[in-house]
């Protein structure tokens, strides 16, 4: 069985940190960036099944992240998280019209709220 592979993209490498060590123990294969440069060019080489990106980045923003992601790969899930409701209401439709999955997940996340979401992703491509 091939493991899903997720894409983590934040700024922050203490959030990255927590986010990978809950998804690699329910046996997902996690790569994280800390850029939306570096996570494009991460995408590059491993295709990920699932990004999970912060919205709100300096350099790029999530919404660049995922249309560059999904002009590569369109069948990709893109997922943002953000922590600034302003701008999640600023860019949710960008980030739509861009190939992003509809929902979002909102800072500070739940506990195993970001596993939950990544289930349901991988269960409704099956």
């Amino acid at each position: 069985m091939v493991k899903t592979r997720i894409l983590l993209v934040d700024d922050e490498a203490i959030i990255l940190l927590g986010w990978q060590k809950e998804l690699a123990s329910e046996g997902y294969d996690v790569r994280t960036a800390l850029s939306g440069r570096e996570a494009v060019e991460l995408a590059k080489e491993e295709k990920p099944d699932i990004v999970i990106t912060d919205l709100v980045m300096s350099e790029m923003n999530g919404v660049e992240v995922c249309r560059q992601i999904k002009e590569m790969y369109p069948d990709t899930k893109v997922v943002f998280v953000s922590g600034h409701p302003l701008e999640t209401q600023k860019h949710l439709m960008p980030f739509i019209n861009a190939g992003g999955t509809d929902e979002y997940l909102r800072k500070p996340l739940l506990e195993d709220e970001i596993t939950k979401t990544v289930k349901k992703i991988v269960a409704g491509r099956e």
